[in-house]
This record gives structure tokens, C-alpha cells and sequence, in this order.
């Protein structure tokens, strides 16, 4: 009984995930929802944010994330139900979560954990020429 309690609540908690922030070198960026539009290389849609700087970034289910050295990314995979896309170094990942609408918060929720360097979106941002 207990862990179908427990069950529900984890459900209950990732179900109304929308989290209005995401963290850049452990600082707190609020972000706000724009629009959704078409695909990305393969990915679900795009969610459109704006910081709270005014730089719009776009959002799929990708998530690159670095571990400190004595971390391993097995136990994150299964907490958060998530796959390696592919790993872009040593300790070093671009994972793709199972439900896009929850890759804001599984970044957040990684970036909180302590054998977690960075964990953030990986953002799609428009190019812009200097």
C-alpha cells in the first residue's frame, strides 16, 4: 500500500510538470512558455520559451548533462526514465526523456542531484549574425 501511495504521488508530480525556470552555472533562469511549433531533427515539437532576459530558446526532449567523475549515469537513466541519445565525452550526455513535456523539470530535478555537474534542455536557439 505504501508504495502504490508513493507511486501516485511521483505520477501526480510529473504529471503537472511545468516547471517556469531552468538552472545556467546553478543560477535559477526563470523562463516563460511562447508557442509550439513543428519538429526538430527527428524530436517531438518545439515548446518556445522567453528568459527573463528576452532571449527566446526552443525546447524538445533532449538534455545534455555532465557527472562529476565518481557519478554514473545508470541510476539517473532509471530515476528518470530516460535514454542516452548519445554521449558527447567522458561523463558528458545528451539523454532524451521518454515524455517531452517533462524535460524542463527531469533537467531541474538532475541539476539538484549531488553527483551531477550541469543538467539543462538542450536548447535550440535561433542564429543570430554578429
Amino acid at each position: 500500500m505504501k508504495n502504490l501511495i508513493i507511486f501516485f504521488m511521483v505520477l501526480l508530480q510529473y504529471g503537472s510538470a511545468d516547471d517556469t525556470y531552468y538552472y545556467k552555472s546553478g543560477q535559477r533562469v526563470t523562463i516563460t512558455k511562447v508557442s509550439t511549433t513543428g519538429s526538430y531533427r527527428g524530436s517531438s515539437t518545439i515548446d518556445y520559451y522567453k528568459t527573463d532576459n528576452g532571449v527566446i530558446v526552443g525546447v524538445t526532449d533532449k538534455i545534455i548533462v555532465k557527472l562529476n567523475s565518481d557519478s554514473d549515469i545508470k541510476k539517473y537513466l532509471d530515476e528518470f526514465n530516460a535514454t542516452i541519445e548519445k554521449e558527447l565525452g567522458k561523463n558528458l550526455y545528451l539523454l532524451k526523456a521518454e515524455n517531452k513535456r517533462l524535460t524542463i523539470d527531469i533537467s531541474n530535478r538532475l541539476s539538484e542531484k549531488n553527483g551531477v555537474e550541469y543538467a539543462h534542455p538542450d536548447f535550440i536557439k535561433k542564429r543570430v549574425s554578429r
